[in-house]
């Protein structure tokens, strides 16, 4: 398969940075796949950490309603403005190793001659 489509869908399919290796860049495909792992890891954290404060403050304080309804009630009241940014920042990283694999790919086809 041509690299200037193998290494964009190996970007966006399987983990940002892989289409990098592929293209033979392999410190900024290391560098992406740490900033995805990176990212990924600091959206569960807050995401584990926010579902424990809206439980903790569900189960503490009587706001009415079933247990799931009093868990999604305090989910509400919490701040998500880490998690939009992190994921705008995954989202903006996923486009870029995308992008950027396919240019890489076309380039590579054309100086070793192998695509037209």
């Amino acid at each position: 398969m041509k690299h200037r489509y193998l290494a964009p869908l190996c970007s966006a399919l399987i983990l940002p940075g892989v289409g990098q290796i592929i293209n033979r860049q392999i410190i900024k495909g290391l560098i992406l796949i740490g900033l995805t792992t990176l990212i990924l890891l600091v959206v569960i954290i807050k995401l584990a950490l926010d579902l424990s404060a809206a439980m903790n403050q569900a189960f503490s304080t009587d706001m009415g309603g079933a247990g799931g309804g009093r868990i999604m009630e305090a989910l509400r009241q919490r701040d998500m403005t880490w998690l939009w940014i992190m994921l705008g920042s995954g989202l903006v990283v996923w486009g870029y190793s995308v992008a950027d694999a396919f240019i890489h790919g076309k380039k590579r086809e054309i100086d070793t001659g192998e695509g037209a």
